[in-house]
């Protein structure tokens, strides 16, 4: 269902095109060969209907006209202050950061959550009918975070967080094809021993790749926002 969603989304124009040139021949078909071989009523009723196809044809061509001109709002690059979107070839960690903390926002009441319960889980309006466009960002977010805003009590809370949820934030990285960033989260959880300091000098040395990671699969993935 949500891939149909993403096609009618992406491709509407052509989609009410096609139903114009469809409601456009039908209309001239019961015009001509319908009120051709009636009479009275009934070829009156033909006339009107074909008419009315031919009319609806034209309005859905009117709106393919509007849909077409109409820029649409891209979650990653619409600027409000523009109320325009910006070129793809503009985002850059900064914009997709703060578009990442406002989804953390609606997907979490606390940043802190993310260790006591498994927000992949959770039906909330981020991954609405099985949407897994934000999977692999959220789990990128996630990890930023650990290293960027985390204080003592956040690193123990990732400390004592279930391998349950480390698995499915190590499965979403999986999802981007990022195996080795996965393998290495598990692992590193998996051997802390009650000792942060490993898992925080990783994400350190590995900030900039999250942050390259986190722009590329959103340029790569563009149409899906």
């Amino acid at each position: 269902m949500n891939e149909i969603k993403r096609f009618v989304k992406q491709n509407l124009q052509i989609i009410l095109f096609v139903l114009c040139g469809v409601l456009a021949v039908a209309g001239i078909l019961v015009f001509v060969f319908g009120a051709s071989d009636s009479d009275g009523f009934l070829k009156v009723m033909f006339i009107v209907f074909g008419i009315l196809l031919i009319l609806l044809g034209l309005s859905l061509a009117l709106l393919a006209v509007v849909v077409g001109s109409g820029e649409q709002a891209n979650f990653f690059l619409y600027d409000s202050k523009l109320k325009s979107n910006i070129s793809v070839d503009e985002l850059n960690f900064d914009i997709v950061n703060k578009k990442m903390t406002f989804v953390m926002a609606n997907l979490t009441s606390s940043a802190s959550k993310v260790w006591t319960e498994n927000v992949f889980e959770m039906e909330n309006e981020i991954f609405e009918d099985g949407d897994d466009s934000f999977v692999p960002l959220v789990a990128y977010k996630i990890l930023y975070d650990l290293f960027e805003r985390s204080n003592e009590a956040i690193w123990q809370l990732y400390l004592a967080a279930d391998d349950d949820i480390i698995d499915a934030i190590a499965a979403a990285l999986d999802h981007n094809d990022d195996a080795e960033l996965a393998n290495a989260i598990k692992f590193l959880h998996e051997n802390a021993d009650g000792n942060y300091e490993r898992t925080e000098k990783f994400l350190g040395d590995n900030k900039k790749y999250i942050q390259t990671k986190m722009v590329k699969y959103v340029k790569n993935n563009i149409d899906r926002f």
